[in-house]
């Protein structure tokens, strides 16, 4: 680095450009982490989370219907057959007792079975209204979301194209400071730039490195202070370059 000089035209656009450079990792930054890009996921998580809720409730409420079905028909069998054998008990048809004993059994039989079906219908059928109302609910709160997420998806790219402008205008500024450097100049700058990502080159400014903040040995500050204008050289203690 002792070798190279910056002539002194050129030591403000070199610092021009760490600057576009510095913009430019701000934004890319910004736009890699906007709040709207990281409450679009959110959404869209929830989102995720109710329509699986939706399907959840609604193979719920098939199983239900099924089962209310089946306890209908079943219920309308038993109906059936209480009418059968009612008919049969009084149809005068009966000789013996055991026959009619008989009967009479299947009578209480069936009517206790048919308490059964009954209350479980009861019960099926308060659930398929409970899941019903959970699928509505559940697609309110959907339609919500998804406007929530429209919404959302309108500003992220609002933002995305201001922050992309601002983008453009400072790759446009970097294009045209690069034109006025020289390729010594601009390879020893990428070179450092690797490392140092925001700050690869610093003024000289007294014994104090204007990167790492350290102070130089009173020798090297000198050193650096009797060098011609624009010498450029190497922070002792972090390895930035230092342009005097």
């Amino acid at each position: 680095m002792e070798n190279l000089i910056i002539p002194s035209d050129l030591i403000e656009p070199l610092f021009e450009l760490q600057a576009e450079d510095l913009l430019l990792g701000q934004l890319e930054h910004k736009i890699k982490n906007l709040p709207e890009r990281e409450k679009l996921l959110l959404l869209k998580d929830e989102e995720d989370k109710t329509e699986k809720s939706i399907s959840g409730y609604e193979s719920e409420r098939l199983e239900l219907t099924k089962k209310e079905k089946r306890l209908d028909l079943e219920l309308s069998s038993i109906e059936t057959r209480l009418l059968e054998v009612d008919e049969k008990l009084y149809s005068g048809l009966i000789t013996t007792e055991k026959e009619a004993k008989s009967l009479q059994d299947e009578i209480v039989h069936l009517k206790e079975r048919q308490d059964v079906l009954e209350s479980e219908l009861l019960e099926t059928l308060t659930m398929v209204e409970e899941a019903c109302e959970s699928i509505e609910r559940s697609n309110s709160l959907l339609e919500t979301q998804k406007n929530d997420i429209q919404n959302t998806e309108s500003d992220l790219n609002a933002a995305e194209g201001e922050l992309g402008e601002k983008v453009s205008q400072a790759k446009t500024r970097r294009v045209e400071i690069v034109e006025k450097l020289t390729e010594e100049i601009l390879s020893s700058y990428e070179t450092y730039r690797r490392h140092f990502p925001s700050d690869a080159v610093v003024r000289f400014d007294g014994p104090t490195c204007n990167g790492c903040h350290l102070t130089m040995s009173a020798m090297e500050a000198d050193r650096i202070k009797g060098l011609e204008s624009g010498s450029v050289s190497e922070c002792p203690e972090c390895g930035r370059l230092v342009v005097r």
